[in-house]
């Protein structure tokens, strides 16, 4: 029962202390590692939950077998190691809790994939009736309004409205197609898809509300940083600012409706920070957040095992 219960005060630890780390200004500098602890602090957390409820249930389940034998311990031992006073209740409970839990996330995470990709087809269908497709491998759409989005998927497309093309000049709309072609290239409709779905199934869990808050923002500042060089990041923040009363359609990633005006202040004013330090510390707060959760729940069995390793060596005969 020992590993359940730190199991979810890690979790609990690990949401308030990665909220209040990642919401702070040095994501700004680097918004693609940003996104990767956010989504790894909320796999930490669904981790965590999921490991908890298989630890009370472990003494009634087929693996205990499987873990005594790779650990090298008796079965008794590891049982024992995480039996609860309160007998298998505990671990029935936290089995279905955990099944109903994902059985959610499963129906809303489909939902949304059919939802979204009728809507995408729709969206499609319109362009080819009212979208030309330009010689630069966009397509236009006469609009009124300056518009610039793309639309993700099998059939991937950029789209800039009439409106759009005439605003910018050459050296912006290249910006612009080189931010929304990003977004393509990266997937960065996955990444959203993932932080919707815990959102939507789980909206009285703060850490998954404000992940997903945050990381539509850092995926557009992270488009902006591999659209531009130094020099350009002007150029985009004037193109952002030109297109500023544009609108998208649903489902699609757009370049300047998404925190519009904290993308034109770090543009002109923040540099990317590319340094390896920063990588590393990135990287290995990732392996720990995502590797301790594992580590928690088989810390019992491991000390069961080192036991019986300690018993048979008491026991064997002086040589």
């Amino acid at each position: 029962m020992i590993a359940a219960l730190l199991l979810l005060a890690f979790a609990v630890a690990v949401s308030a202390v990665g909220r209040a780390a990642l919401c702070h200004p040095w994501t700004l500098r680097t918004p693609r590692l940003a996104i990767i602890g956010w989504q790894a602090l909320s796999t930490s957390v669904v981790t965590s939950m999921l490991l908890a409820a298989v630890a009370l249930a472990l003494p009634f389940l087929p693996l205990r077998f499987s873990l005594a034998s790779v650990l090298g311990a008796h079965t008794i031992t590891v049982v024992e190691h995480y039996e609860t006073p309160l007998g298998s209740a505990p671990g029935v409970l936290g089995l279905l809790l955990v099944a109903v839990l994902a059985g959610m996330l499963m129906t809303t995470t489909a939902r949304n994939f059919l939802r979204t990709r009728r809507v995408r087809r729709a969206q499609l269908d319109s362009l080819q009736l009212v979208g030309a497709a330009h010689p630069d491998g966009f397509t236009v759409i006469e609009h009124d309004v300056p518009v610039a989005y793309c639309l993700p998927g099998r059939s991937a497309t950029v789209v800039l409205s009439s409106a759009a093309i005439a605003l910018l000049d050459d050296r912006e709309r290249d910006l612009v197609l080189g931010h929304e072609r990003r977004h393509l290239r990266a997937r960065h409709d996955l990444a959203l898809a993932y932080s919707g779905a815990l959102h939507r199934t789980f909206p009285w869990v703060p850490l998954f509300a404000t992940a997903h808050r945050e990381i539509s923002v850092l995926l557009e500042m992270a488009a902006d940083d591999s659209a531009t060089t130094p020099a350009d990041r002007r150029a985009l923040a004037r193109a952002i600012v030109a297109l500023g009363t544009g609108i998208r359609p649903e489902t699609a990633l757009a370049a300047s409706d998404t925190a519009a005006v904290a993308r034109v202040r770090r543009l002109t004013s923040t540099a990317p920070d590319t340094s390896l330090r920063s990588r590393a510390l990135a990287g290995a707060a990732v392996v720990f957040v995502l590797s301790a959760p594992v580590g928690l729940a088989l810390a019992p069995a491991a000390e069961a095992a080192a036991r019986d390793c300690c018993s048979v060596s008491e026991l064997a005969p002086d040589q």
